[in-house]
């Protein structure tokens, strides 16, 4: 923005940054995120637009459907405050920031949902349960930080860059190379994973029965019960109910004196 009085502050940029997190707070079967993309963005088109009439005729603009990876709509975000900055000094104003949008929403989508979903979650998971079977009891908190460090440092740089940038695909790839990183992060899991199935015979968990049993009873008992698991989600069962009532029975027979 070469001889042009920059109007968005990094106060601004940051405010969007925390707006963005509440993406996916309400969603419209219509237009999918629309909603968590007005409401990110809202407060700048506030500041450019003095106006109430362009004000709120611009925030419907944003209104349009809007569908990404959750992580990655900071770049698209980041963009669109500079689109929008531009044309309040008179630089492109016939342009609209729906083709921006349009053009990079299901690209990202795709990137991210490979490199985040598919690489990042993973190694996380992995390494923490290699901590847990290792006996080290903090390994859900290094899960949860090594997660949030990694996608909260990238939803606020890839925001910055794609302020700079305009919203420039290929310095994005460029800067951050997700594809490579997907691809050594899928190595190193695949290595924890192996080292976990050579754990795995000297595994003792947490939860044992209390009485002596016999082994191939304890692998019919456990296969009858995962296969009831998959029947239930099959069936469409809840995951997370799933997960919360293995909770309680375990707790509820731990209790009971059943399992130590």
């Amino acid at each position: 923005m070469n001889g042009i009085r920059k109007k968005v502050s990094v106060a601004d940029l940051l405010g969007v940054f925390l707006r963005s997190l509440l993406l996916q707070a309400s969603w419209s079967f219509e237009r999918m995120q629309s909603l968590g993309f007005a409401f990110a963005i809202e407060p700048v088109l506030k500041k450019l637009y003095p106006e109430v009439a362009e004000y709120e005729a611009r925030l419907h603009r944003h209104m349009e459907y809007f569908n990404t990876q959750p992580y990655l709509a900071s770049f698209i975000l980041g963009a669109v405050v500079r689109m929008e900055e531009e044309r309040t000094a008179s630089l492109h104003a016939s342009d609209d920031a729906a083709g921006l949008k349009s053009a990079l929403m299901a690209p990202l989508g795709a990137l991210g949902d490979s490199f985040f979903w598919g690489a990042l979650k993973p190694l996380a998971a992995a390494g923490a349960v290699a901590l847990i079977m290792t006996g080290y009891w903090w390994a859900p908190l290094l899960f949860l930080a090594f997660y949030n460090v990694w996608h909260l440092g990238l939803r606020v740089a890839m925001l910055f860059l794609g302020y700079t940038s305009g919203g420039n695909a290929v310095e994005l790839m460029t800067r951050f190379g997700f594809m490579k990183m997907a691809k050594r992060f899928k190595v190193i899991t695949l290595t924890i994973l192996g080292g976990i199935i050579a754990m795995a015979p000297d595994w003792r968990p947490e939860f044992q029965p209390n009485a002596t049993m016999p082994v191939p009873f304890l692998m019919v008992l456990w296969l009858a019960a995962v296969l009831a698991l998959v029947a239930i989600l099959r069936r469409g069962g809840s995951p997370i109910k799933l997960m919360l009532g293995l909770a309680a029975l375990c707790l509820a027979l731990a209790y009971a004196g059943v399992i130590v």
